[in-house]
């Protein structure tokens, strides 16, 4: 496509920026105004189609130059023909984005991913990717339910992870290669996500990018084709088994379950999709699928992953670009809303050097827990859990020399709508322990929008104003310089507490799964037995029919020959 063509799509894309602003009513992600913004945009032809790869560069580039106080555009990497891997971060949390400066600083910020056309010929998600970007950098960001979302976090979009097959109208890469079977796999390698250094440029650039995200990396979604259904981990069946079905799922499935029902609760054709009732599935329970970027960021890097499958028609007609996103912009809202504006925030200190910390969080829904391991004294983490509404009980356990009495802080919180908990837990002070366990007593409730200082209690009896940050000797620092690619202060933050945590995960996850497995196998030996059995009836019963019928007196009719 030409440069002309090119620049004058891009110019229809700033033209209705306008109209969206002044038409684009979102106040809330199951109230989006969807009709009267696909009734504006309609008269606008060249929006409705599949941009290129030049046009995506301009795009993201233009975003920046347009909001340079919320948006900013950077590569991760290149493909294999050397195109960009262009990224765009939106947010409104003070300090993260910089105009004029060549980093952001993403400490203690939850972020969420978007993951478009990771397969060349399902570009669906990343078009409309485009549509959600312009609302988040122009047109609605200052509707009250996309500035909750922009004041809660930040959101990365990843138009394209594979910008050669979309430009081939193939899958997989210019080297012909599936990127979603291109990752190490929890179940093959028995646990072992070590990059081997002879994955696609592709594969290499998402999985550097997420693990320097680190843990401010909340969730991601993966945006496909070929179905309608949101599907999560885990996609691998512990008998490695490549077409039987079998079920597999995360420690947590429950968590899983909720956030994927937010996606569908706002889309009814979701709802109604006679293939999936429920509208989503577990991943081995639909097909096993190994080597994938869904398992490798949940296991991997500590990120509740998802997938969406947005259309059951691969690369569907551009004239029906609005019917989708109509169909999938309350949806692709809801998710923001329930991984960055809704959950629980904890806040602790590494108190001495070698510090291994496991915090938890337990409703009467589901329980999620994270494990650091190692930490450096004065090191400061933030984790977030994107968690349904209800109370919950929190605490932070500092393992020392013995494991089986474990230094606790806790405190209680309650999720409220689109709100975040947020609560600091310090272990508690040397005179302390061996003695009664301190408990956090006050916490803050508020949303993260919220205006004024609040107070928020730790385990130690400190309280301190929210948003006055205390000395931090040890914080690590996140920061991604867009002419450099990504940099922090550590390069690989909590790597042994990812892979211990995934150990751990991995061997109760197979253990768990082995059983259900081994019985699935008793099931299927009893159902064969059984089937041969009524087969061998049959036919013997067939048979004797017919001896009967050959024994029977046979006569001929009058008057036929």
């Amino acid at each position: 496509m030409g440069g002309s063509r090119s620049r004058a799509r891009v110019a229809a894309f700033v033209a209705v920026v306008a109209f969206i602003a002044a038409s684009a009513s979102v106040s809330g992600a199951s109230a989006l105004n969807v009709t009267s913004l696909e009734e504006t945009l309609s008269h606008s032809p060249e929006r409705w189609t599949y941009w290129s790869n030049t046009q995506l560069t301009e795009f993201v580039q233009g975003m920046e130059r347009g909001s340079p106080d919320r948006c900013k555009a950077y590569t991760i990497g290149e493909s294999a023909m050397g195109q960009s891997l262009w990224v765009l971060s939106v947010t409104k949390v003070p300090g993260v984005i910089k105009p004029g400066r060549p980093e952001m600083s993403l400490e203690g910020v939850p972020a969420f991913l978007y993951v478009g056309n990771m397969h060349g010929d399902e570009p669906l998600g990343r078009q409309l990717m485009f549509y959600l970007a312009e609302e988040l950098c122009a047109g609605a960001a200052e509707e009250p339910a996309v500035d909750r979302i922009l004041s809660s976090g930040v959101v990365h979009l990843l138009f394209s992870l594979n910008p050669d097959g979309f430009d081939l109208k193939t899958r997989g890469n210019a080297n012909g290669v599936d990127l979603n079977r291109n990752f190490p796999d929890a179940i093959k390698r028995k646990g072992n996500l070590t990059l081997l250094g002879t994955e696609e440029p592709e594969s290499e650039a998402i999985a550097r990018y997420a693990a320097q995200l680190g843990t401010t990396l909340v969730g991601a979604t993966l945006l496909h084709e070929g179905a309608l259904v949101v599907n999560y981990p885990l996609d691998g069946a512990v008998s490695g088994s490549k077409v039987r079905r079998e079920a597999n799922p995360s420690v947590d499935d429950a968590l899983f379950r909720y956030l994927a029902q937010r996606y569908i609760d706002v889309q009814p054709e979701l709802q109604r999709n006679p293939e999936f009732p429920t509208g989503k599935v577990q991943g081995s329970m639909w097909y096993p699928v190994y080597g994938g970027l869904q398992d490798y960021l949940y296991l991997g890097i500590g990120a509740y992953c998802t997938t969406v499958e947005m259309n059951d028609q691969k690369w569907p007609d551009e004239v029906d670009l609005p019917r989708f996103w109509k169909q999938h912009r309350a949806s692709m809202y809801a998710f923001l809303d329930a991984y960055l504006s809704q959950g629980i925030m904890v806040r602790f200190r590494a108190n001495e050097p070698g510090d291994s910390v496991v915090v938890k969080a337990a409703g009467a829904s589901l329980q999620v827990a994270r494990a650091f391991l190692d930490l450096e004294a004065g090191e400061e983490v933030s984790v977030h859990f994107p968690v349904p509404t209800g109370a919950y009980k929190v605490a932070a356990e500092w393992q020392g020399d013995d494991p089986q009495h474990p230094e606790l802080a806790a405190a209680e919180v309650e999720v409220r709508p689109d709100a975040r908990a947020s609560l600091t837990l310090a272990r508690p002070l040397p005179a302390a322990r061996g003695g009664p366990m301190r408990v956090a007593g006050l916490v803050d409730l508020s949303d993260a929008s919220s205006s004024g200082p609040s107070l928020v209690g730790t385990a130690n009896g400190e309280r301190r104003e929210e948003g006055v940050p205390p000395s931090r000797p040890g914080e690590r620092n996140y920061r991604l310089n867009v002419q450099g690619g990504m940099t922090s202060d550590r390069q690989q933050p909590l790597r042994d507490a990812v892979l211990q945590n995934l150990k751990n995960r991995v061997e109760s996850t197979h253990n768990a799964s082995w059983k259900r497995s081994h019985r699935a196998q008793e099931i299927l030996h009893a159902s064969y037995f059984s089937t041969g059995l009524m087969v061998f009836l049959f036919v013997a019963i067939v048979g004797l029919a017919a001896c009967r019928v050959d024994k029977a007196p046979r006569t001929r009719a009058r008057g036929l020959v």
